[in-house]
């Protein structure tokens, strides 16, 4: 299948970049990337409609894994149509993800595909971060978020769920500088066009 190939060659390129990715998860990858363009076609979850760009993205999603200190839980802020958080559930099988999402659709195919894939280190919660109680999720290692709303407002929303030690990490871009203009130049690591903004909370 077209999908197992273009996984393959993710699994070879994060390799290339010392990230360890199991056959089994260049599986479930290529599974979870049919799904999502099957879905795309009727509800637009992501804007990734090809293989290819499919394939950016979870690439984008795994980059990370270069520089990130390890982590046993992670908090998703707006996880859409899984990206990063679907991704990195299925390289990081013995680390738990909570992932967020209000909006029904996506919710719905989140759902569907932790179900699916039989990721059971994985939840979705159908609410925005802000209705979150915090009895449901606390002590979280890493919070991560993408294009959903500022810097600023993600850690501040974040900061209650984190851990002593907890990160953020969020997938930014050249407006970056611009939501935080004193962020460190330590705490960004770059690919691309995309900025990965790591920050201990």
């Amino acid at each position: 299948m077209q999908e197992n190939t273009q996984m393959s060659d993710v699994r070879e390129h994060c390799h290339s970049l010392g990230i360890a990715l199991s056959s089994e998860g260049a599986q479930k990858l290529g599974a979870y990337a049919s799904r999502l363009l099957e879905w795309n076609k009727i509800h637009n979850l992501s804007g990734a409609s090809t293989l290819d760009s499919l394939k950016e993205n979870i690439i984008d999603s795994l980059y990370p894994l270069r520089f990130v200190d390890s982590f046993t839980s992670c908090l998703d802020i707006g996880s859409g149509g899984g990206f990063p958080a679907i991704v990195l559930a299925i390289a990081l099988p013995k680390v738990r993800f909570t992932l967020t999402e209000p909006r029904a659709k996506r919710f719905g195919f989140l759902q569907h595909i932790i179900a699916e894939l039989r990721l059971d280190n994985a939840k979705v919660l159908p609410a925005r971060i802000q209705e979150i109680p915090i009895t449901q999720v606390n002590n979280i290692d890493l919070i991560t978020s993408r294009a959903v709303m500022s810097a600023e407002e993600i850690m501040r929303y974040g900061r209650r769920f984190l851990s002593h030690n907890g990160h953020y990490l969020l997938f930014k871009g050249s407006n970056l500088q611009k939501e935080l203009p004193s962020m460190s130049i330590e705490e960004c690591f770059s690919r691309n066009e995309r900025i990965y903004f790591y920050k201990k909370g």
